[in-house]
């Protein structure tokens, strides 16, 4: 097994390259053997390549059913993977941690540009 601080510095090290601009993310379709076999949900997946590898960061959202309660409900994560060319996970987070949910905000930030959507639209209106 890896070491919890292994994968929080590779975390935090993906997450300052991105703050930097030295890390570039983009949208993809997820891949389809993240989903194949199961009824998760990935309403976002973002892909990015460091030193020849290919990530990939997601968020996941999961039914998960009560027996206590005989209801189903909802649960969430984000997860980073580590993928061969042909687009299969080879690693993924054993658990979500707080550095990784940092990473994914900053992610999606740097992805949905909204500091650049938010100025435009604060902007006072040349008449």
């Amino acid at each position: 097994m890896i070491p919890d601080d292994k994968i929080t510095a590779l975390i935090v090290k993906l997450n300052k390259l991105t703050s930097l601009e030295k890390l570039t993310w983009h949208v993809e379709d997820t891949p389809r053997s993240i989903l194949r076999g199961t009824d998760d949900v990935v309403p976002i997946y973002l892909a990015a390549e460091y030193k020849g590898q290919q990530f990939g960061l997601y968020q996941l959202r999961s039914q998960l059913y009560d027996g206590e309660r005989d209801k189903f409900y909802w649960t969430e994560k984000v997860v980073l993977v580590i993928l061969d060319e042909d687009e299969r996970v080879l690693w993924e987070t054993p658990h979500a941690s707080s550095a990784l949910y940092d990473l994914f905000e900053t992610v999606r930030k740097e992805v949905s540009n909204i500091d650049g959507i938010l100025d435009g639209l604060l902007a006072e209106d040349e008449d």
